[in-house]
């Protein structure tokens, strides 16, 4: 046996564990109904969990979300998504109640917004109901948990002009938000599943069939 053969099967081996335990670099799988996403949330010293949950994700976006303490649904119109001018954080998560954003988004940028973010790397939106610019400080890579399996995925990094970052996935029919950064906070997406059926709480029945 040759030296230089079980050197070279050793690295070969050791190429292999770093693949079994690396993360995958992929986009995202499709989402629709019955998608669950995750993020973790830190303020100062205290961490929870904020749970999505899709029951249509085109032409207009309707969702469910949970925190500890409080839940309710959301739906986007399709006009929103495509050339919607405004971002909200918090104001379509009503506790218990059904909201609607007819002209705002939030998790998801417009396609709109998206598209001026790559082309021109700033846009002017209201977030928050208040006038102010997004712009695209650097792209980055974050890992995430798919269907179980650890899986890099791009993003672009988006500083506004009230010291607020964003990380949205660098993806035209999915710009959704994977980190949000102030002061103190973090929130941070750290799980997505497309494969488990049923997963819907609250929008059953004639909810389902419409969401309109």
């Amino acid at each position: 046996m040759q030296p230089g053969g079980s050197h070279g099967r050793l690295a070969a081996a050791l190429v292999l564990v770093v693949l079994a335990v690396g993360p995958v670099r992929a986009s995202l799988p499709t989402f629709g109904r019955d998608t669950v996403l995750v993020w973790t949330v830190r303020n100062q010293d205290e961490t929870s969990r904020f749970v999505v949950r899709i029951a249509e994700f085109r032409p207009s976006r309707f969702i469910e979300w949970e925190t500890t303490e409080h839940q309710g649904t959301i739906h986007m119109s399709s006009d929103a998504l495509t050339r919607g001018r405004a971002f909200v954080n918090a104001r379509l998560f009503d506790a218990g109640v059904d909201t609607r954003g007819k002209d705002a988004t939030t998790l998801w940028l417009s396609e709109w917004a998206y598209r001026e973010l790559k082309a021109r790397r700033r846009v002017k939106l209201g977030i928050d109901a208040v006038d102010g610019w997004m712009t695209v400080d650097d792209s980055a890579h974050l890992t995430v948990d798919v269907n179980r399996t650890p899986t890099e995925v791009t993003v672009i990094k988006v500083k506004d002009d009230r010291g607020q970052e964003r990380w949205f996935l660098d993806d035209p029919d999915n710009p959704l938000l994977v980190k949000h950064l102030f002061r103190t906070f973090t929130q941070t997406l750290t799980s997505v599943t497309t494969d488990r059926p049923n997963t819907l709480r609250w929008i059953k029945g004639k909810k389902l069939t419409s969401p309109r």
